[in-house]
């Protein structure tokens, strides 16, 4: 493991010693934090149907592409029409600051990327290079994102289809058997794309390369190091895995002053400070996930980074390659 070690090591130096990567491991955070793993599972829940495509299903149930949904709004207009220009005068500055968090969220996944490389190589860096660079590279990292959770969430619908269609009818074990294959299906394309992604976003931040030639170069490299891409990303999944408990337990830990201050006040009739303590208990464990998942993404992307440098440098053999070749 000392060559995973090396990089990891060096990877959290690099994110602890230069905390101005935090603020771009926040926003990155929001373009998926827990890496290869966290795609594979994260459509597949209890409910067959519904699991493949949840945003999309949840999205749909709520009527809003409905004929009704429009014709009400239509005649809401005509009644009363300040409060639907207030309405969509607010919908769309909530547009405008989802664009532009979605911006900066792209601008910072690049920033991480360009940075922990200058940092590797010893080269000066700063939060404005990293800004530059995220500017400069935006829109083949936007389209390689878009590439990768288009692919994905098509693939999950195409392998809905008979999941959904055999849901309809009463045969569990058939419904069951396809949820299986499609799962089966599902993993090596989510995580090989993944991967190629990971890559290809790395040779076009790193190395200035177009952007399909990034993605042919991605490919390649992870054709040559699948076997170390999937222990890499699986020894970070464990790192979060962990991080994941640890935070669970410190919310367990400060849960029990605050449960205590809420019987008290309960007991008491004080429902104004009863409030103040559940907001205040609620604003903590929202900055405390925020905290903990920005260094984490930027340790992580930092990670990937590194792995990358070494893969197109000195290369690297994966940990059961080495294993099996002292036999």
């Amino acid at each position: 493991m000392a060559f995973y070690r090396t990089i990891v090591s060096q990877a959290w130096k690099s994110t602890w010693h230069n905390k101005y990567l935090w603020f771009f491991g926040l926003f990155a955070a929001l373009l998926g934090n827990g890496g290869e793993l966290e795609i594979i599972f994260r459509g597949f829940d209890d409910n067959l149907s519904e699991g493949l495509i949840p945003s999309l299903w949840g999205l749909a149930q709520t009527g809003i592409f409905s004929k009704t949904a429009l014709v009400n709004i239509t005649h809401l207009a005509a009644k009363e029409p300040f409060s639907v220009i207030a309405t969509l005068g607010v919908l769309f500055i909530l547009l405008m600051l989802g664009i532009f968090v979605a911006w900066l969220a792209i601008v910072s996944q690049v920033g991480l990327v360009n940075n922990a490389a200058r940092i590797t190589t010893g080269k000066r860096h700063d939060i404005k290079d990293g800004i530059e660079a995220g500017i400069k590279r935006f829109w083949p990292i936007f389209g390689l994102n878009v590439i990768l959770k288009g692919l994905i969430y098509l693939f999950f619908a195409l392998l809905s289809i008979p999941v959904i269609a055999s849901a309809s009818k009463a045969y569990f074990s058939a419904n069951s058997f396809l949820f299986v294959l499609a799962f089966l299906l599902f993993v090596p394309v989510a995580i090989t794309l993944s991967f190629i992604v990971k890559y290809a976003i790395c040779f076009s931040v790193i190395k200035g390369e177009s952007f399909i030639k990034s993605i042919k170069l991605g490919w390649q490299l992870f054709a040559k190091n699948w076997i170390i891409s999937i222990e890499m990303a699986f020894l970070l999944f464990f790192i979060n895995f962990m991080v994941g408990i640890c935070l669970v337990i410190f919310f367990l830990v400060m849960a029990v002053p605050f449960l205590f201050i809420l019987i008290v006040f309960t007991k008491l009739a004080l429902f104004v400070n009863f409030w103040f303590v559940v907001v205040s208990a609620s604003i903590i464990l929202i900055v405390v996930v925020a905290f903990v998942g920005s260094i984490l993404a930027a340790f992580q992307i930092s990670s990937w980074t590194g792995l990358f440098i070494e893969l197109i440098g000195r290369g690297g053999m994966s940990k059961i390659a080495r294993v099996f070749g002292k036999n």
